[in-house]
């Protein structure tokens, strides 16, 4: 008898319920519009699963005139609202697709006109209605999804709401059906109409049969289902509470394609998935690759599980026996997936109940990837400042001189390339202190000077020498690349190494192989980019200035680097400069005669000195932008 009553009071508090809908679907026919006194605000965008259909919820802070119309090409369905103004930060969409909607864009058309577009992966049904708080927009899609917002997280409630009250000797239950589902900005939770429920020791069919009777969903109970339920529920969306009272029961529930959900333990689904037949579907993808997700789908794919008994005999102690059984468990993949290179599509083999969750995980995976444009400015200038200064002399005698300077020919005797001569057995003076330093031919200025000193010629040199040299090299690259995926520039050359195989030589008659490799050098740019959620750009940077040297011999070939690697979060459209790359290296050679090359002023003249200064910076600046979907890429100087 008891059992009976409760069904007579869940059955009038579903035609209540259906009544109260009734009343709503009334209440929420489109408003007249009101004369404004005032710019209302944009408070907030939201997209939130409903019955057959998502409805794009858009808070404002009082009336506005509404107007809509499509685009083709992609299909768009684009809602202005007059009068009034956009008053919350710009958000980027996640570009998951909920209900056929790809992308949503808000912007402030006009002074006066904030505009919202969604774009649509097809040409849908939709249908606006106004209330004073909000506007709605429900687009036809059965696709299951989770719910996202932009702005103020505030609660929209329809008008109309009818409360019945059932009560039995084991359960008292309190629901609370609005006329309109109750709508939260916060996509971690439920969308769901909210239920206060309280059981005391009730059957778990009964309380499995009042939530469908209040979600006026379809529910079907496996035979194997059974026990009593006690909880208290308050304010929570009907689909929570049934799912914490369910797995509190052991029990598992799944929503077919039909929308009719099956309740039933995890044990029975298991052995449903295991016996039900396959079935194959093709699977498009669009934006990533196929092959790439073969590995991730086939780890999702439903296994069937047995566990086979070992047993053992061994003899224990007093002529008695003992047995081990010892459990190993083994789980073979029932489907499979195979990708199609050619057509990047997937093949997944798999049971039909699973089939909808798999394309659903694919479709999430296979999302547009953004690009990213970079362009780079990259300053190398070398500078080298040489300076030299020098005066040679040579003090000789027809009998003797001993210098490197120049020949010397005097009468009657042929000219002499000799180094030095001396002559035996007399006295002679021959040479001076530099004398042994070469004629520098190279000096930008050379003078000579020739007196007769007594039986002695004296000649002198004078070599300066100011040179300045810069190479100032600018290169101005440009490249798109996706995000978190490496782009590399460089701005120099690849030089073939000739690199000698020791080992190969060890045998008797074989001579050693000789291998080429390429080594880089020059200006090495690699960058990583990523986006952020607030459309801001981390870069991870290497720079690297190299520079090939010649050293013959067995080495053959040493490089001159200089790099750098840092992490930097740069602005959509902002630069990054990357500077700290100098080298200089100043090299200073004197030499002279001994204390008169020290003394003051005249020291000069006793002495010759060697300048060498080389200074080398490289400069990087790198300037990311967010390539927007349909967006051109413009080449560098900005031309259309």
């Amino acid at each position: 008898m008891s059992r009976v009553c409760t069904l007579v009071a869940l059955t009038a508090a579903a035609l209540l319920g259906s009544a109260g809908r009734a009343s709503a679907a009334h209440v929420t026919a489109p408003a007249p519009a009101r004369a404004r006194e005032g710019v209302n605000a944009v408070t907030g965008v939201s997209i939130v699963p409903s019955s057959g259909r998502a409805e794009v919820v858009v808070g404002i802070s009082g009336p506005v005139d509404v107007s809509d119309f499509v685009l083709t090409g992609p299909d768009r369905v684009v809602i202005d609202l007059t009068g009034a103004r956009l008053g919350l930060p710009l958000q980027m969409y996640d570009k998951i697709s909920r209900a056929g909607i790809t992308n949503v864009r808000l912007a402030q058309y006009k002074p006066d006109v904030v505009r919202l577009v969604l774009e649509l992966d097809a040409s849908r049904e939709y249908e606006v209605t106004r209330h004073d708080n909000e506007i709605r927009i429900a687009v036809v899609g059965a696709e299951k999804f989770v719910a996202w917002h932009a702005g103020d997280r505030v609660a929209a409630t329809s008008a109309g709401s009818v409360a019945a009250e059932t009560r039995n000797d084991g359960a008292r239950t309190t629901a609370a059906a609005a006329a309109r589902e109750k709508l939260t900005f916060n996509p971690q939770r439920s969308q769901q109409p909210r239920i206060t429920v309280t059981y005391q020791n009730s059957d778990i069919r009964d309380v499995i049969a009042a939530f469908a009777s209040f979600s006026q969903r379809t529910i079907v109970i496996g035979r194997d289902v059974q026990g009593t339920v006690t909880a208290e529920i308050k304010d929570q969306p009907w689909d929570v509470a049934l799912q914490a009272i369910l797995q509190a029961q052991g029990l598992a529930a799944s929503e077919e394609n039909t929308g009719i959900i099956s309740v039933d333990s995890y044990a029975n689904i298991l052995a449903k998935e295991a016996n039900e037949p396959l079935t194959t579907q093709l699977v498009a993808v669009n934006y990533a690759s196929a092959s790439s997700l073969v590995q991730t789908i086939a780890s999702l794919l439903s296994k069937d599980c047995s566990k086979a008994g070992l047993t053992t005999a061994a003899s224990g102690a007093g002529g008695g026996s003992q047995q081990n059984v010892v459990g190993a468990a083994t789980c073979i993949v029932r489907g499979g997936v195979v990708a199609d290179t050619s057509t990047n599509t997937l093949l997944v083999t798999e049971v039909a109940s699973r089939m909808p969750d798999l394309t659903s995980y694919i479709k999430n995976l296979d999302v547009r990837t953004p690009q990213v444009a970079l362009r780079a400015k990259i300053i190398s200038v070398n500078r080298t400042s040489i300076e030299n200064l020098g005066i040679s002399y040579d003090l000789a005698s027809p009998a003797a001189y001993f210098n490197t300077l120049a020949p010397h020919s005097y009468p009657g005797q042929p000219a002499s390339t000799l180094e030095s001569q001396v002559q035996l057995g007399g006295e002679a003076l021959a040479g001076i202190a530099n004398a042994s330093r070469k004629y520098r031919v190279g000096s930008a200025l050379s003078l000579l000077f020739s007196t007769a000193i007594g039986n002695y010629s004296l000649t002198s040199f004078l070599d300066a020498l100011h040179e300045e040299n810069l190479a100032d090299l600018q290169a101005e690259p440009s490249i798109v690349t996706l995000d978190n995926r490496m782009a590399e520039i460089l701005v120099g050359q690849e030089t073939p190494i000739r690199v000698i195989d020791a080992g190969s030589a060890g045998q008797v008659g074989v001579t050693a192989r000789a291998n080429v490799q390429f080594k880089e050098s020059g200006i090495i740019l690699r960058v990583t980019p990523h986006i952020t959620s607030n459309r801001q750009i981390r870069m991870t940077v290497h720079a690297e200035q190299s520079r090939l040297n010649v050293v013959g011999g067995d080495l053959g070939f040493f490089f001159d680097k200089s790099r750098a690697d840092n992490q930097l979060l740069v602005a959509d459209g902002e630069t990054a400069v990357i500077g700290g790359l100098t080298q200089t290296q100043v090299v200073r050679n004197r030499s002279g005669i001994p204390i008169l090359s020290q003394l003051p002023l005249i020291g000069k003249l006793f002495s010759q000195t060697d300048s060498r200064e080389e200074k080398r910076d490289l400069l990087v600046l790198i300037t990311p932008h967010i390539i927007d979907e349909g967006e051109a890429v413009r080449p560098p100087g900005g031309a259309r």
